[in-house]
């Protein structure tokens, strides 16, 4: 084996970076499975729980339900629990998970029992499994447990088995984000016995449970189906570390599967039988339906988006098409999306007159896999072909009378010109009748036409009448080409009308999303483009939309857009908070805030969020999957110039704070150099006159000291602020720094005792000794003028770890509450600060110290005054020996 066939595979050790940085910046979730309640799954939560309180996290009990289980219940004893939220629901209170507390009080591990568990009306989400995603996705650990027969994919191998609908279930994405699953496993046989001991169920619910789902037939397979399901999310991490070290591997795979699904009850069957094979694979899978010129009842439709909703809960990828051929379009998309297994539903009975669509793939599909599987729906009545079907099974009565009534005319005008014209005539007729029919009627209705009228042609018209024989073999051939011409023209121009139906409605979507990205995008007046786009997308969906569009320090406005055509009730607007916090859709059609009356999409681009936008439908409509996909697009639109309109924004901004803080620096460097030479004359001046005695001498010197340190503080402003301070580190003595930043500020330290603590040891350092004592003594200088006098000013030098730590603490009033961070702004006065002073000196000092990889604090000390913490990484004398090489005597 080379080299290169060892090493670790650099997009495997990609993944699993990307993997482990979203994980830092998520909560994670820990799972607890069993096989069925009873098994011990909230027992063995606890336990952990516990256990992890003992090592000192903070543990909370978010919900716990105990079903009067004393054993479970004294394991509660000990941890804090979270009460619950209060929720009015028909006369009734209701008792649920309060969500809102949970973040508030964000523990380090939370305990959220009954993962599948459905929330009571009122609630924020509908489900507690959107619960816990809230709860990841704010940074959160979450405990939780959950039978296997709630798992979405799992739910038609349940109901095969135990006969019983799940009626609660989670999406399997929610297990990819596992942390650890824990498998708690028992016995059927210790299972049953704690039934017949009454520790899993109670009174009747027991008796019931022990005859219908608790049976040991039931349980054994639940069992098996709990291992298989465990043993499937081992594989698939063994098979990561496989992959990252390369190791050669029997299941290695690079297969693709698509179902294809269509307004049927089998589709989510369907779709969850591919999760469950796509799954053990560990492999990509699609879910494909075809759009075809048949219109969908509102069932069909409510059909088709729940099952399309549930592939995107369950991770697929979801494709759609146009075609009247199901088997054409379905191959396309698996040859262009290279998918190596088809998935369709099995017929339930096999048609000689009539292909089935699992047939027509397989002949077909060439060298594409076809997987026909057989589903389960909860009606007996409907097929399994019905899942995706090239027909319109439902019978137009209305146009089949219009085709007859057609055929009558024609036969009727035929009659009446037949004298004139010959029977050759009425045979052009009648084709013009197809023709005509074809423009307004379905397929079905012009085919029959299309019999009618050349049996009609036959019977009526061509000799001898009222007969159906022929006896011209011309008349014959004329008859069957008729009847050839006939069938063919009622078909090809009814499905060229079908499509041209089908072509108008995607050219109306594509030219409403033109509309909306011109009006927004290219329109001078940004106000007037946002409302051209809202009007489009109104008129396009016959709605009502509203547009709330982000502050610039990323807050929601109190209003929506005056570009609005309605505007939201106070209820909405913690609806349209929570899609913005959150970036998914909420609201109407959704599962989370679901009361409300519209629903919310975010304005999300690939870098940022911009707002919601709002989509209030008449109360009788219905969002289905294509509308929203279409409210999507129009959303990114309308983000995506936003953004871009903040990026131009924020640009001319950015370029006048630049040119203002150029001249600023500029302004200051030429001011304080001005300055400098008048003061130094002032200072020779009265060191001229050599009279320290004299108060007007002592008064002027006093205001040039003051001076000049405010020209000194300008100086080091502008020199921090153009990054020309370089450290220039040399060995120096600790006690120098102090006793030189001591002395620099003698004047304004009179009257405060300093008391410094420093140990010998930290005798020789390597640093900049002339920044470091800047900085200090313009800590003292601050702490001199913001004390009263004779407090006392204490500085305590240590070095732990090439660490020297400096702390400067006062005895005055400290820091003002929220200010620790604001003291080290430029120009920043605290409320009540004497005369005079620039604001300079605290700035100048944290940026002296960055300058040099160090930092300064600050924060109030708890017996009160405010402490100034100096910290930078330094060598010592006896480091120093250590590094350098010993040189020869």
């Amino acid at each position: 084996m080379s080299q290169d066939d060892i090493r670790p595979d650099p997009d495997a050790l990609l993944a699993q970076v990307q993997r482990e940085e979203h994980a830092e910046r998520t909560g994670r979730l820990y799972l607890f499975l069993g096989m069925c309640p009873g098994v011990g799954k909230t027992y063995a939560m606890l336990e952990a729980a516990r256990q992890r309180q003992k090592e000192g996290l903070n543990v909370l009990v978010g919900i716990v339900e105990t079903h009067g289980r004393h054993e479970t219940a004294a394991l509660l004893q000990g941890l804090p629990i979270l009460p619950k939220q209060k929720l009015e629901h028909r006369g009734h209170t209701l008792e649920e998970f309060d969500l809102d507390a949970a973040l508030q009080q964000r523990p380090d591990l939370l305990l959220v029992d009954e993962l599948a568990h459905t929330n009571a009306p009122g609630s924020r989400h509908a489900k507690r499994y959107q619960d816990v995603f809230e709860l990841l996705d704010a940074g959160i650990d979450v405990c939780t447990t959950l039978n296997v027969q709630h798992i979405e994919s799992q739910v038609d191998t349940v109901r095969q088995i135990s006969g019983v609908n799940i009626q609660e279930t989670v999406p399997d994405s929610i297990l990819d984000r596992a942390q650890e699953i824990q498998l708690i496993d028992l016995s059927v046989e210790k299972l049953l016995q704690r039934m017949a001991e009454g520790k899993v169920y109670m009174g009747e619910r027991a008796e019931w449970a022990s005859t219908n789902f608790f049976q040991k037939g039931n349980l054994t397979a639940l069992r098996e189906l709990a291992l298989r399901f465990t043993a499937e999310q081992v594989d698939r991490s063994l098979e990561d570390i496989r992959r990252q070290r390369r190791v050669t591997s029997p299941w290695k795979t690079h297969a693709r599967l698509m179902v294809g699904i269509g307004p049927s009850p089998y589709a989510e069957s369907l779709i969850r039988w591919t999760r469950r094979a796509a799954n053990r694979l560990g492999c990509p899978w699609v879910v494909s339906w075809v759009e075809t010129s048949r219109k969908l009842s509102a069932a069909e439709q409510d059909r088709l988006t729940r099952a399309l909703g549930l592939a995107r809960r369950l991770g697929a990828e979801i494709i759609s098409t146009t075609g009247e051929n199901v088997s054409e379009s379905l191959l396309r998309i698996a040859r262009e999306r290279n998918v190596t297994q088809i998935v369709v539903g099995k017929p339930e009975r096999v048609s000689i007159l009539r292909q089935s669509l699992a047939d027509k793939l397989i002949a077909d599909s060439g060298d594409i896999d076809v997987c026909v599987v057989r589903p389960f729906a909860p009606g007996p009545s409907v097929t399994a072909e019905s899942a995706l079907s090239d027909d319109n099974r439902r019978i137009p009565v209305a146009e089949y009378a219009w085709a007859g009534a057609l055929t009558a005319a024609a036969g009727l005008l035929s009659w009446m010109a037949l004298p004139l014209t010959g029977y050759v005539f009425s045979a052009l007729l009648f084709l013009l009748a197809i023709v005509i029919a074809s423009l307004r009627l379905s397929r079905g209705p012009v085919l029959v036409m299309a019999g009618l009228c050349a049996l009609s042609w036959d019977y009526f018209f061509i000799p001898p009448h009222f007969t159906l024989h022929i006896e011209q073999p011309h008349d014959l051939l004329m008859f069957v080409m008729f009847f050839i011409v006939a069938i063919s023209m009622g078909h090809l121009t009814s499905r060229l009308r079908q499509r041209e139906e089908a072509e108008r409605r995607r050219l109306r979507q594509t030219s409403a999303l033109l509309r909306v990205t011109q009006s927004a995008a290219l329109t001078v007046e940004t106000q007037a483009g946002l409302k051209a786009a809202l009007t489009t997308i109104d008129e396009l969906l016959g709605a009502q939309t509203a547009l709330i569009v982000r502050e610039l320090d990323h807050s929601l406005p109190k209003a929506a857009h005056k570009a609005s055509s309605f505007t939201p009730t106070d209820k909405e607007w913690g609806v349209i908070a929570w899609s913005y916090e959150n970036r998914q859709p909420a609201g109407r059609f959704t599962t989370t805030l679901p009361q409300s009356g519209a629903t919310w999409f975010p304005l999300q681009t690939a870098t940022s969020m911009m707002g919601v936008l709002g989509l209030a439908l008449p109360e009788q409509a219905s969002l289905d999957f294509t509308t929203r996909q279409t409210v999507e697009a129009f959303a990114l639109q309308l983000a995506l110039v936003l953004e871009k309109e903040h990026f131009i924004q924020a640009a001319s901004h950015a370029e006048v704070l630049e040119r203002s803080e150029k001249l600023r620096r500029t302004l200051l460097d030429s001011v304080s150099h001005e300055l400098k030479t008048p003061l130094a004359v002032m200072h020779a001046a009265l060191e001229g006159l050599n009279q320290p005695s004299n108060p007007y001498v002592r008064e002027m010197n006093t205001a040039a000291a003051r001076l000049q340190r405010v020209v000194d503080h300008l100086l080091h402003i502008t020199r921090i602020e153009s990054s020309v301070v370089e450290p220039r580190r040399d060995w120096c003595e600790v006690s120098e720094i102090l006793d030189e930043a001591k002395s620099s500020v003698s004047d304004v330290l009179t009257g405060h005792p300093v008391k410094i603590s420093a140990p010998e040891e930290l005798t020789l350092i390597h640093a900049d000794s002339v920044l470091l004592s800047q900085v200090l003594s313009n800590i003292l200088h601050n702490a001199a003028i913001y004390t009263p006098t004779r407090t006392v000013i204490e500085i305590d030098a240590r070095i732990r770890e090439n660490v020297l730590r400096i702390t400067v603490r006062d005895h005055g009033p400290g820091l003002p509450e929220g200010a620790e961070s604001k003291v080290f702004e430029k120009f920043y006065r605290a409320p009540g600060s004497p005369a005079g002073g620039t604001g300079l000196g605290l700035a100048i000092a944290r940026g002296l110290m960055r300058a040099q990889g160090g930092d300064l604090t600050a924060h109030n000390h708890p017996e009160g005054g405010a402490v100034f913490v100096m910290e930078l990484a330094v060598s010592t004398q006896a480091h120093s020996q250590m590094l350098e090489p010993s040189l020869p005597a």
